[in-house]
């Protein structure tokens, strides 16, 4: 048999959801938390042989291995029950698997990766099939490989810390648990079986700057480890192992797109002011601390939200104040005179940190998240605010609180916020006492009262993503339903306008740092809706940036009055496209 033609990888194209715009060329990463991966790694042809030889060492091996277990169950509970592990020894010794690792190795193949390809190629048509017994061998397959892969190299599973090659990751779904530790400089780009337009991996994505494409249903079942890809971010489209005229079509592509970034980025220290002369602050969205540079390289003029809770889904593990103090003391240093808001961990939903949280929920969305899970565990929340208001002596610092539905939660995280600050005046360490306060506006009940919560707090900042989530009735990371998550519904408009209008009356600021903040169509709308300031991922701050230049105030005012009059989301994003066809950019 030829290996060339059996493993000639076949060509298809997939389509998701348009996620984060951007091209990504490279080899799929296939990540699944509860499968193995081995990276790919090329071998010379001078070592195919000794490939071969170091493959069947440690097969032989691990057959050793399972015989003697399987004698020493023997003993203790019969050769009936013992019989389990003959399907491990008949799969390593299966003539077709050798021959599909052989063939992969003479084609320049790691004995590693090879054997990791074979059985991942079984495991897919075990999972295809209609049968219990054989999808329960899927977790003997991974095991077996394991054992395979430790006998050829000596170390456990590869992970996207340790990850030494430039890859693009494909997976069923990427939970905030898997971003945590997925921002490595290797990953060019997502590509996920499910997902929408606000779940983490986007926002990741965005952040970072890198394309995504999400909800390609079956992307990790039909992308092998190790095909080539071609991630095109802006249309959703994923190309598994391309023609080479597909191939230099996209090369140039990608360098048009990066000469319109560079061009967008001669906006860097440019104000956002609009042609009649409103000033809008551009601020960015971050994730982690490595993301300052992203923020100042994008010409942000702060961080309108810092989302806390990494250090609790990185690890799974409670850190200590000093662990949490450390990190937004340097975040802040690195800042210098920007504006750094610190949103209190928003936990719950989707963001599960089995630190603190066992129990699963049938309806986490509308469940013990966010501020109800820092007024429940209030000695978790008092160690968090300590380390915020250490950092903030800094004096750019700012603290939000997420989720607040109620005049009385709001005074219950006062009241903790005033308790934390006791404790450091007790313990004689330096904090700033008149930090200012926000929270996000994210639920209908906290519009309906925005008049009361101003009051009480320095500013507001419009989570859209959860406002449209609540306020639609719409699971936003539910793919049966995403269609019905619409931003531009007019009941959503009315709310964000109540919001905006309630928060001037009481002379604070308004934001918006939802993932609308990056919407090119709904800039005009946030304009004429009187928004003051625009929280994104800072990648996407310049062409936001070039948009409000290009817009007035006055126009922007009218089209939102337009709009408040129209019964459907479909007529208002038709007024808008009419109106940015005027704009000449």
């Amino acid at each position: 048999m030829n290996p060339e033609s059996k493993n000639t990888p076949e060509s298809i194209d997939l389509s998701g959801i348009a996620a984060s715009p951007g091209y990504a060329i490279g080899h799929a990463f296939i990540y699944d938390e509860a499968s193995f991966w081995v990276e790919e790694k090329d071998i010379s042809m001078g070592e195919v042989e000794s490939e071969k030889v170091r493959l069947k060492k440690a097969i032989d091996e691990v057959i050793d291995d399972i015989k003697l277990l399987k004698y020493k169950l023997e003993q203790k509970v019969g050769k009936e029950e013992a019989s389990i592990f003959d399907p491990h020894i008949m799969l390593l010794q299966d003539p077709a698997v050798i021959e599909e690792t052989h063939g992969l190795i003479e084609n320049g193949k790691s004995a590693e990766f090879a054997f990791f390809r074979t059985t991942r190629k079984i495991t897919k048509a075990y999972k295809r099939v209609d049968d219990k017994y054989l999808r329960q061998r899927i977790d003997d397959i991974a095991d077996i490989l394991r054992q395979v892969h430790t006998k050829l190299q000596g170390k456990e599973v590869s992970t996207f810390a340790n990850m030494k090659h430039k890859v693009i990751v494909v997976a069923p779904n990427l939970s905030p648990s898997d971003t945590a530790n997925m921002h490595s400089g290797n990953v060019m780009a997502f590509v996920t079986d499910f997902g929408g337009i606000t779940s983490h991996a986007t926002i990741l994505a965005r952040s970072l700057g890198i394309p995504a494409v999400l909800g390609a249903k079956t992307a990790s079942s039909d992308i092998n480890p190790g095909d080539l890809l071609i991630v095109d971010g802006g249309r959703g489209i994923v190309h598994v192992n391309p023609s080479p005229e597909t191939i230099e079509n996209y090369q140039q592509d990608k360098k048009d797109y990066q000469l319109l970034r560079e061009s967008l980025m001669e906006l860097k220290d440019v104000p956002a002011v609009t042609t009649d002369g409103k000033s809008i602050k551009m601020l960015a969205n971050i994730e982690f601390p490595d993301e300052v540079d992203s923020v100042h390289d994008n010409g942000a003029e702060g961080v309108g939200l810092y989302r806390s809770e990494y250090h609790f889904l990185k690890d799974d593990r409670i850190p200590t104040e000093e662990e949490l103090y450390s990190d937004y003391y340097d975040v802040a240093e690195r800042m210098a005179s920007k504006s750094l808001i610190i949103r209190t961990f928003d936990l719950g939903g989707d963001k599960i940190s089995h630190s603190i949280q066992s129990e699963k929920e049938d309806n986490p969305f509308l469940g013990w998240r966010a501020i109800r899970v820092s007024l429940t565990l209030k000695d978790l929340f008092k160690t968090h605010l300590k380390a915020i208001l250490r950092a903030a002596a800094l004096k750019n610092v700012k603290i939000m609180f997420p989720m607040i539905s109620s005049m009385h939660e709001l005074d219950d995280a006062l009241a903790c916020l005033e308790d934390a600050k006791d404790e450091l005046r007790k313990e004689g360490k330096d904090f700033d006492p008149d930090i200012s306060i926000g929270i996000m506006i994210e639920i209908p009940s906290a519009v309906l009262i925005a008049d009361h919560l101003a009051k009480k707090v320095d500013f507001f900042s419009i989570g859209t993503n959860d406002l449209i989530q609540y306020a639609v009735a719409v699971d936003r990371t539910n793919d049966r339903i995403s269609k019905l998550f619409e931003p531009f519904h007019p009941g959503v408009i009315k709310l964000m306008k109540m919001t905006i209008d309630a928060g001037h009356a009481n002379g604070i600021p308004v934001a918006v740092c939802g993932e609308l903040a990056s919407d090119p169509a709904a800039t005009f709308m946030l304009l004429g809706l009187g928004i003051d300031e625009l929280s994104m991922p800072p990648t996407f701050v310049p062409s936001i940036k070039r948009l409000i230049r290009s817009a007035s105030i006055k126009g922007a005012k009218k089209d939102v009055a337009e709009m408040l009059k129209l019964e459907s989301a479909e007529q208002i994003k038709r007024l808008i496209r009419k109106e940015m066809d005027k704009m000449d950019i």
